[in-house]
């Protein structure tokens, strides 16, 4: 079972994503646990207290380092600790693998205010991961995001074992994003669902959907070709 735990100011947020989704289902199937942990249980002062200003000066508060601590600590000792930070790598189709076949509980520290004190990071963190080049109130959407990447990958979290290989940037679309889908009806406000996905003809359909799948990375995400790419 993988598990993974949240430290979070914000535990009802993160709460509230585990009935449904991937989330849902790898907790109902025993394929996962993950918690949240309420940081300010580990705060500094009777009056919940986790941050302060910036020595230095600047715009906004620092997550202290001593709550943050004393949370990972009450953690399994080899949890692999991510904080999730605009400062981070940028999460990539590579990590949700990476980080799962690390068989180690995970720990994702949800950003908040200003930052987090240096320190922490530089004595608990393994790895700073971010989803983006810009900037949300904190770190517990990130943090959800990367579960739901990384869950899906699980055996036997999916309906169909097929999905997560079919996915965009997934190895059965050969790293580039997915063709274009279309279901019932055939005709849709004058529009029809292309004639060779009705045919039969395997191998046709196979290189339609590779061409346009080529044709939508081409045209949305140039950089994910390369010079083995072809139709």
């Amino acid at each position: 079972m993988y598990n993974v735990t949240v430290v979070t100011i914000h535990p009802k947020f993160i709460e509230s994503y585990f009935s449904f989704g991937v989330i849902g289902a790898a907790h109902e199937k025993g394929l996962a646990r993950v918690v949240s942990l309420d940081l300010r249980h580990f705060a500094v002062d009777k009056h919940g207290t986790i941050d302060d200003h910036p020595y230095g000066g600047g715009d906004g508060m620092v997550l202290r380092p001593e709550p943050l601590a004393d949370a990972i600590k009450s953690l399994s000792d080899d949890a692999y600790v991510i904080l999730t930070s605009p400062n981070g790598k940028i999460w990539s189709r590579d990590d949700a693998p990476r980080i799962l076949n690390l068989k180690r509980p995970i720990a994702l520290i949800c950003g908040r205010f200003g930052g987090v004190d240096e320190r922490f990071i530089k004595r608990y963190v393994h790895e700073e991961l971010s989803v983006g080049d810009f900037i949300l109130s904190g770190g517990e959407l990130p943090a959800l995001m990367m579960i739901d990447a990384m869950l899906r990958l699980v055996p036997g979290v999916l309906g169909n074992e097929d999905s997560a290989v079919c996915d965009s940037f997934s190895s059965g679309c050969h790293g580039i994003l997915e063709h274009p889908l279309y279901t019932r009806p055939q005709t849709f406000e004058g529009e029809d669902v292309p004639v060779v996905l009705l045919s039969g003809n395997h191998k046709k359909i196979e290189e339609w959907q590779r061409k346009a799948a080529i044709e939508r990375t081409r045209k949305y995400r140039p950089s994910l070709l390369n010079d083995n790419t072809s139709p």
